[in-house]
């Protein structure tokens, strides 16, 4: 009987024993972590570098938004007639660029070879004089009016002897006209004749020359083609309204405001009509990719958790549900530490801020919500 109360007590002990040793080490080695915090998302405010008025609003507060995705659109029309306008200018600034590389046209290089070549042949017949023909028939017509004036002048001193007895006073003067007609006939053909045998003035030739120079600088400029300088210019032109395109489609793609990201919009304080200033926040977004939770773990336990470690995180509006997280951040230096750190219990107290990064493509998690972060201990 006493044997049996023996094992009957040793039984209760080793069984006593082994239940203590499996709490201890349930207690200690297999026993996640539990650790309190807050959830925390990133906020972004969204605007506009133009500003304007709304024209559309794409989304309400609460939407969860891909990237892309259109949230206010704005108008600003003086803008886009700016861009007409360039756009105006840069096709005619093209076509004198395009103008100025392929220089003149055939048709304008022979009309001008065909004016420099009339010129020299002007030059030519001045410097040349007047032909032996015109000289010869001018000496001719002197010739003919000389003889002319000859018998003209007998005719009036026929005329004066037989006045006033066999002819009238009116034949007489007439005789005398006739003959002073002459005379100035028989003067202008010797000055013409003088005029032809001295051949052209010297100004005139020199003024052809001149001409025919001009001729021949304009045809070497259009056989030479545009100069270099132009044709930088009228490049650099192009360039510049270019740019200045490339500036109005930036500034017109400001006026539509998409989300950067996947968010959730929390605050959307425009409505269609409103008027904005540049750089006005429009739109106060969440970013999903970027929540984490914010927790503190003792300095006892630090070396229970790692970067990158998989954790489990639950929420109080969703108690039975867990969710996945990553150990993304451990801070360096502890907080919340006392001035003498001496025994166990108050190293507890020195705590070091995590960060767990957890995804959330549902939209459950809120700024500010209470969660709990349990880390597995092997």
């Amino acid at each position: 009987m006493n044997g049996k109360i023996k094992l009957a007590a040793l039984a209760l002990v080793l069984s006593t024993l082994a239940a203590s040793g499996f709490y201890w080490a349930w207690n200690t080695g297999d026993r996640p972590l539990q650790l309190p915090g807050t959830v925390e998302t990133q906020e972004v405010r969204l605007s506009s570098r133009m500003g304007g008025r709304i024209k559309q609003v794409g989304v309400r507060e609460g939407d969860l938004v891909q990237p892309g995705q259109v949230l206010v659109r704005l108008e600003m029309p003086e803008l886009e007639a700016q861009r007409e306008q360039t756009v105006a200018k840069l096709y005619a600034a093209e076509a004198l660029l395009e103008k100025v590389r392929n220089g003149a046209r055939s048709e304008e290089r022979e009309s001008a070879q065909a004016a420099l070549q009339a010129a020299e042949a002007r030059v030519q017949r001045l410097k040349a004089g007047f032909r032996v023909e015109e000289i010869e028939q001018a000496k001719h017509e002197l010739d003919m009016w000389t003889a002319e004036l000859v018998r003209a002048q007998q005719e009036l001193e026929r005329e004066k002897s037989l006045y006033p007895h066999s002819t009238s006073k009116a034949q007489l003067d007439l005789a005398n006209a006739n003959q002073r007609r002459l005379q100035g006939q028989v003067q202008a053909t010797q000055a013409r004749l003088k005029l032809l045998q001295a051949g052209s003035r010297v100004e005139d030739i020199a003024e052809f020359a001149a001409e025919a120079a001009r001729m021949r600088a304009n045809y070497q400029l259009l056989e030479a083609g545009s100069r270099s300088e132009d044709i930088r210019e009228a490049e650099a032109r192009v360039a510049e309204l270019q740019g200045k395109l490339r500036e109005l489609d930036a500034n017109l793609k400001e006026l539509v405001v998409v989300a950067p990201e996947p968010a959730v919009v929390e605050v959307l304080p425009v409505r269609p009509g409103d008027v904005v200033a540049p750089n006005q926040p429009v739109a106060r977004v969440l970013r999903a990719d970027d929540l984490w939770v914010k927790a503190y773990v003792s300095e006892v336990d630090l070396g229970k958790i790692r970067l990158n470690q998989a954790v489990e995180l639950t929420v109080d509006a969703y108690p039975q549900k867990r969710f996945q997280g990553v150990i993304a951040h451990i801070a360096a230096v502890s907080e919340f530490t006392p001035r003498n750190v001496q025994s166990v219990d108050e190293r507890r107290h020195q705590v070091f801020g995590i960060k767990v990064r957890v995804a959330d493509p549902q939209g459950v998690f809120k700024s500010g919500m209470a969660a709990t972060v349990y880390v597995p201990v092997h």
